[in-house]
């Protein structure tokens, strides 16, 4: 934030009228911009008040922290910098730098450190106080090189160590942590020394909006998150357990996954901090439980609740979620690595944090972990926090089932700008058609595989018909996501293979190939040659909504009945370039 922003922050605030907030600021330099800054902070956060930030005396910080508990003030901001605790370490004094007086420069430092605690112990008794340690490089008072670490600057990084963990046990004490200073402002950008030397206000105003924002973030903590939703395949782990069984799905280094290790770790931590963890997966709720209880598994079912694995849209298995823990989608973070499922959910609940879970991008991940942590940490533990999940738990148990219906699924999918390529394929086929039909499991019509050659063969049929889907909308491309393959005898279609990416599910792709199909190839009706699998019951479910008698190898749908009984679909045109056969493919 600039000063003139801040500026116009505290001008454009409430009337006169409004009830004022005080806060203290209490350092030893000229507070200037600080107290700006700080109070454009302020108001941002609490747009109702009219905040006001006192300050006292310049150089005087033991006799500024006394006036924090006279005032009637709301908290107090205490910035100390290394002048502070000696006034040889200031660069407005010329106290001397003499190897010599290093030594007492240390002593003094350590007893000014006993009585700010003492200090600070006394006045946090009645408001909340924030804090910040010297941010300012260590002026080159020692004799040694800069490179190298001299006695002064450990001795003085080992009180100021000591001080910040005394003061973080302090009850309504918080401390600006260092290193998100560090990562903020840069040791490098912080000290302005002509303003220094000038006004007696040692910071850039770059330096100075970070800590003004830090403090405020102390003093006025945003609402932590009650809970996280997470996504179970290609972000709890490695890998797509539906399809990839558990040998398959990994969290470690020598698989190149660990970061899906380091994910568990911290939700485990943020579950015995008292953060609800629950799991949203597109997935066969056997394969989820089984998955589970790996023993390998950093973060254990028992913290998972509840889990929802099923093949309706997230925002479904979310609102579950939401009713059974008993919050409100404000209150919650949902992680994902599909960014079109992240906006589904967030088209359903606005209110909801929806965070990117970037797959295969190690820094990416660590910044989530990071973010998470902020959204969800709070400066205390309390025994409510570690009996929140056992008493979810109750609740929902006692809690009548719940229902749902597709209102937010309709309004998402016709905004969604829905676009599908119907690609037909010739003997010259695209690898990913094979790899798709050998490796998709839940939505396959009887687990049919292939090999290379087979497949090649099955395409050089005069008969043969087959076709290559890819789908994308306006959040993105989920690429090529279904192989629909069969024989044409006259108007009907024998549909060999057919197979939809579990990444897929949920936007009615299966029902617009359908639509396409009979009216591009002039069908009258479709034979699917339908085989039980332990994990096709998606298939099933499908065939059975559009058959009178149980879907088998020769489930027949007629036209008639497809166009009457199938759902509204918003798919724009979709494409379609024809090879039917060996010779037209050439």
């Amino acid at each position: 934030m600039k000063i003139t922003e801040a500026l116009r922050i505290l001008q454009s605030a409430n009337a006169p009228s409004a009830p004022a907030s005080t806060f203290f600021l209490a350092c030893g330099f000229t507070p200037l911009h600080l107290a700006t800054l700080l109070g454009a902070h302020l108001q941002g956060q609490l747009p109702d008040r009219r905040i006001q930030v006192q300050t006292g005396l310049y150089g005087d910080l033991p006799g500024n922290l006394g006036l924090i508990a006279k005032g009637d003030h709301e908290g107090a901001a205490v910035v100390f910098e290394w002048g502070d605790f000696d006034q040889r370490l200031g660069l407005r004094d010329l106290g001397g730098w003499q190897p010599a007086e290093l030594p007492d420069v240390i002593a003094t430092s350590a007893f000014r450190v006993e009585h700010f605690l003492e200090t600070l112990e006394r006045v946090s008794a009645r408001l909340p106080i924030a804090a910040c340690l010297p941010t300012l490089p260590v002026p080159p008072a020692a004799y040694t090189p800069g490179w190298m670490q001299s006695d002064l600057s450990a001795e003085l990084r080992r009180l100021m160590a000591n001080f910040g963990a005394k003061l973080s046990r302090l009850a309504r004490v918080r401390v600006v942590d260092p290193q998100r200073t560090e990562a903020l402002s840069p040791l490098a950008t912080r000290l302005d020394v002509k303003s220094y030397l000038t006004t007696g206000f040692p910071y850039r105003v770059a330096h100075a909006s970070v800590l003004a924002d830090l403090l405020v973030r102390l003093l006025k903590p945003p609402a932590a998150k009650k809970g996280v939703i997470t996504d179970l395949d290609n972000t709890l782990w490695l890998g797509i357990l539906g399809e990839d069984g558990l040998d398959g799905v990994s969290w470690d280094l020598d698989h190149k996954s660990h970061m899906h290790g380091l994910y568990q770790q911290l939700l485990r931590s943020l579950a015995g901090a008292g953060v609800l963890i629950a799991a949203a997966s597109r997935a066969d709720q056997s394969t989820v439980e089984a998955g589970l209880q790996s023993a390998d598994l950093l973060l254990p079912k028992d913290c998972l609740f509840p889990v929802e694995a099923n093949w309706e849209p997230k925002s479904y298995s979310v609102g579950r979620i939401l009713r059974t823990w008993g919050v409100g989608a404000e209150s919650v973070v949902f992680v994902d690595d599909s960014p079109t499922e992240l906006a589904e959910v967030q088209a359903a609940y606005p209110e909801i944090e929806c965070l990117n879970f970037p797959t295969g991008d190690e820094n990416g991940i660590y910044a989530l972990l990071e973010k998470l942590r902020d959204l969800c940490g709070k400066p205390l533990l309390s025994e409510e926090d570690r009996l929140r999940l056992a008493t979810v738990r109750t609740a929902a148990t006692l809690a009548e089932p719940l229902a749902h219906t597709g209102e937010r699924q309709e309004a998402f999918l016709a905004q969604a700008d829905q676009e599908l390529s119907v690609v037909s394929l010739g003997t010259v086929a695209d690898p990913r058609a094979l790899e798709l039909v050998n490796k998709t499991n839940q939505f396959n019509l009887n687990g049919r595989r292939y090999t290379e050659g087979q497949w090649l063969a099955f395409l050089a049929r005069e008969d043969a018909r087959a076709f290559l889907v890819s789908y994308r909308d306006k959040y993105g491309s989920l690429g090529k996501i279904s192989v629909l393959a069969g024989r044409l005898a006259g108007a009907t279609l024998h549909v060999d293979t057919w197979v939809l990416s579990c990444r897929a599910f949920s936007r009615r792709i299966e029902y617009a190939v359908l639509d396409h199909l009979f009216d591009v190839l002039d069908l009258d009706a479709m034979v699917f040659d339908y085989q039980p699998t332990p994990k096709n019951h998606l298939v099933r479910d499908f065939l059975a909504a559009f058959v009178s008698d149980e879907p088998d190898a020769a489930s027949r749908i007629p036209r008639s009945v497809f166009t009457e009984k199938r759902p509204r679909l918003f798919f724009r045109s979709p494409a379609l370039e024809p090879q039917w056969t060996v010779s037209k493919a050439n």
